[in-house]
């Protein structure tokens, strides 16, 4: 599982069991619930529901292991409003100076000293690039033991292990820690109750409001979170600037018509020898590679 330069792992979903029903959006038109989270986060909150994930064989810049399906999230979930940034990341690295020291030899080995990225993400508001998967759950157990959680709440075990990998609690989405949204989570959250290949419509011209993409950035840099419009439910950057993890492994999507549950995966082994997913897309892709959101 590689620490790619635009791997990043920014939307955290923290599960809310107990939260009232009427305090999560429920479509475009209701005014988002936010919630405090620690280390200057703001979360979202949203309530699941069935929608079509995927997108339809002719949309443009489509892939082909985007299938459609019915997908039903059941619980009420909260997602940070914008991309982990080089501030809280660096925040989260004092704290832990042990972890600090290993990621810091690990990624001057793969990028140099200093790392080449930082003149890709190059303000402190703006998305910490060049972590990988093992650091994003490191993160959440941070940001856990930070709100006081109790340790049989996160979802994480303590240590996380890069080299041997990690194996999940099987009621991992069902606890009460911080974690990565699944990839149906951000989705959801992504596309806001709409069905169009993005949240404000098919229009192109659209596309430099809300997106950092080659157009707008030249390729040359990742820009401060927030900086462009949100979207319907207060969610910024879900398309283009940097990529962002999500907690599930990778696998074909189902085409047998029947709807998914977003329940825990039965493997919950987490190894280097299967990849995780990422969503959203970096600043250097066209146009057409920001959809689903």
């Amino acid at each position: 599982m590689s620490r790619g330069l635009l791997s990043l792992f920014t939307c955290l979903a923290l599960p809310f069991a107990v939260l009232p029903a009427q305090q999560a959006i429920d479509g475009p038109e209701s005014p988002p619930a936010s919630v405090s989270g620690p280390n200057g986060h703001t979360l979202i909150v949203i309530r699941g529901g069935e929608f079509t994930m995927g997108s339809p064989a002719g949309e443009r810049g489509r892939s082909e292991d985007e299938t459609q399906h019915q997908v039903r999230i059941p619980r009420i979930y909260a997602i940070a409003t914008t991309e982990v940034t080089n501030e809280q990341f660096a925040r989260f690295l004092t704290a832990q100076p042990v972890h600090a020291a290993r990621w810091q030899a690990a990624t001057a080995a793969r990028f140099g000293d200093p790392p080449r990225f930082a003149a890709f993400s190059r303000t402190p508001d703006s998305p910490q690039v060049g972590v990988s998967w093992y650091d994003a759950a490191r993160y959440c157990n941070w940001l856990s033991e930070r709100m006081g959680l109790p340790r049989d709440q996160w979802v994480y075990p303590d240590p996380v292990d890069d080299e041997r990998g990690i194996d999940l609690p099987s009621n991992y989405l069902r606890r009460s820690g911080y974690r990565l949204p699944t990839e149906a989570e951000w989705e959801f959250a992504a596309r806001a109750a709409t069905n169009t290949s993005r949240h404000f419509g098919d229009d192109d011209a659209m596309l430099p409001k809300y997106v950092w993409y080659d157009a707008n950035t030249k390729r040359e840099r990742a820009y401060p979170v927030a900086s462009l419009l949100p979207k319907q439910w207060g969610l910024f950057d879900m398309l283009g600037n940097v990529w962002e993890w999500t907690m599930d492994r990778r696998q074909p999507y189902p085409a047998d018509g029947r709807v998914v549950e977003d329940v825990e995966d039965s493997t919950l082994r987490v190894s280097n020898d299967v990849a995780r997913t990422r969503r959203g897309g970096p600043t250097d892709r066209q146009c057409g590679g920001h959809r689903r959101g």
